[in-house]
C-alpha cells in the first residue's frame, strides 16, 4: 500500500469532526441584538407548541434594564397567551428577535398585563418594561388559550336592571313597612333583593361593609330605575326617601365597586326627621343645637389650650364662646394611632365656617387661622377612615388651641 492510500483518510475524519464540535455549545439567545434568557429550559424546552405546561419565568427589572426572554413555535400557526403578574406595574411587549414591535399590553387585569396573539412557526422575544417604579420582579407566562391562565379575570360587578325574570331574594318577609326594620347580608358578588310595599312609607336604605365599596341601584316592579348611591357615607351607600316610595313593587340591586372578599349588610328603616337628624349630628354633616341634649365637650379657651378626644368612629364635638374677636388655630392630631383627622366648624347660626383635613400631606389636620367674630361655636372632629360607626374601638386625637386677640 502507498503512503498516499494511508493518509488519505485522515482530512475525512477531521472533517466530519467540526460539525460535532459546533452543535456542543448553542448560540446564546438575541432580541435586539441584547442577551435574552429562554422563557423555559433551553431552545427545545421553549417550545410552547410542543410542551405540555406553561412557560414561565420571574423576571426582574432595574433603572438600566428591561429583560427580553425568547420562545419557540414550530408547526402551525399558533395562539398564544403571554401574561405578566407582579406587585408593582409591568407591561409587556411581544417582538421579533430582530426587534420588530407585534404586540404590546399595559394593564389588562387592573395593573398586570396581558396579550393574546396568533404567530407562525419561529423564535419569538417577550420584553418586560416596568411602568413607574424601575425595580421590579414579575412572573412572565406564556400559555396556549386551552391552557389555566395566569392572570384571573375581574368579576363583572355591574347592577343591571331588575325585571321579574332577575333571580332575587326577599328583604323581608311580606310588606316592607310592617316589617321594619329591615336587614339581610350579600355577598361580594352583584345580587338582588325584592320587597314590596302596601302603602306610602318614608325609608332609608343602606348597605354598608369593612372591606367592600358597597353601590346600590333601586328598580321599580317594572325594573326602571329609581335612585342609586354610592359612598353617601364614606365608602357606604345610603338612600333617603323623606318624600316616601309609594306602594307597590322594588327590587335593590347590591355589588361592590370592585370584587373582592367580604360581606355588605343591607338594611331598611323608617325615615324621620329626630333620627335623620341624629345621624346627620354623628357623621358631623350637621351642627346640633347648642342648647339640645346632644353630648358636647365644652372648651374654655382662655384656660384650656389643649385636650384630648376620645374618637370612636362617630363626630365627636365641641363647643366654645368668644367674647372678643379671635384669630383661631386648630390642630388635631392622631395619625400615630390610624385616625384620619377631620375638623369642621360651626358658627352660632350653624353655618360652616372653617374646615380641614389631611394638612401638609399627613393624616393630621389644622384649621386656621380663621378670624370668629364674638360668639358661640361648635367644633367637629371625625375620623374619615372610620365615617358614622359607633362601637368601633376608641383612638386618642390631641387637639392643640392658638388663639390670637387684637390688643388695644
Amino acid at each position: 500500500m502507498s503512503l498516499m492510500s494511508r493518509l488519505a483518510p485522515l482530512p475525512l475524519l477531521v472533517l466530519a469532526a467540526l460539525p460535532a464540535q459546533a452543535q456542543e455549545t448553542p448560540a446564546e439567545p438575541l432580541c435586539s441584538g441584547q442577551p435574552a434568557t429562554w422563557l423555559g429550559e433551553g431552545p427545545e424546552g421553549s417550545d410552547i407548541t410542543a410542551t405540555g405546561a406553561a412557560l414561565s419565568r420571574q423576571m426582574s427589572t432595574t433603572a438600566s434594564t428591561s429583560p427580553y426572554a425568547m420562545f419557540r413555535v414550530t408547526g402551525a400557526m399558533q395562539a398564544l397567551r403571554l401574561e405578566a403578574m407582579s406587585d408593582a406595574d409591568p407591561s409587556l411587549r411581544l417582538e421579533t428577535p430582530e426587534g420588530d414591535l407585534l404586540a404590546e399590553n399595559d394593564d389588562a387585569v387592573g395593573l398586570n398585563s396581558r396579550i393574546e396573539q396568533s404567530v407562525g412557526p419561529g423564535d419569538y422575544c417577550v420584553r418586560l418594561v416596568p411602568v413607574g417604579a424601575t425595580d421590579m420582579t414579575a412572573t412572565v407566562q406564556l400559555t396556549r388559550p386551552e391552557m389555566p391562565a395566569l392572570l384571573q379575570d375581574p368579576v363583572d360587578t355591574t347592577i343591571a336592571a331588575c325585571t321579574a325574570e332577575t333571580p332575587a331574594e326577599p328583604l323581608a318577609e311580606g310588606m316592607l313597612d310592617a316589617a321594619l326594620p329591615a336587614r339581610a347580608e350579600t355577598d361580594g358578588a352583584v345580587r338582588y333583593l325584592r320587597f314590596s310595599l302596601e302603602q306610602n312609607a318614608s325609608l332609608t336604605l343602606r348597605a354598608v361593609s369593612e372591606g367592600l365599596d358597597p353601590n346600590v341601584v333601586l328598580f321599580d316592579g317594572a325594573g326602571t330605575q329609581i335612585a342609586a348611591n354610592d359612598d353617601a357615607d364614606g365608602l357606604n351607600a345610603r338612600l333617603d326617601f323623606p318624600n316616601g316610595l309609594t306602594a307597590g313593587d322594588y327590587c335593590l340591586g347590591v355589588a361592590p365597586i370592585s370584587a373582592g372578599e367580604g360581606t355588605i349588610t343591607v338594611s331598611a328603616e323608617a325615615l324621620d326627621r329626630d333620627s335623620y337628624l341624629r345621624a346627620a349630628w354623628r357623621k358631623g354633616e350637621l351642627a346640633p343645637p347648642l342648647d339640645g341634649d346632644y353630648p358636647m365637650q365644652q372648651i374654655d379657651l382662655a384656660a384650656d389650650r389643649e385636650t384630648v378626644v376620645l374618637q370612636d368612629g362617630s363626630a365627636q364635638w365641641l363647643s366654645f364662646a368668644l367674647e372678643r374677636e379671635t384669630a383661631l388655630v386648630v390642630g388635631a392630631y392622631g395619625a400615630l394611632v390610624g385616625v384620619d383627622a377631620k375638623l369642621a366648624l360651626f358658627a352660632q347660626d350653624g353655618s360652616v365656617v372653617a374646615d380641614a383635613d389631611d394638612t401638609d400631606g399627613s393624616l393630621d389636620a389644622r384649621l386656621g387661622p380663621v378670624v370668629l367674630a364674638p360668639g358661640r361655636y361648635r367644633l367637629a372632629l371625625t375620623d374619615v377612615n372610620r365615617p358614622d360607626q359607633p362601637g368601633a374601638p376608641i383612638r386618642p386625637v390631641g387637639l392643640v388651641f392658638e388663639r390670637f386677640e387684637r390688643v388695644d
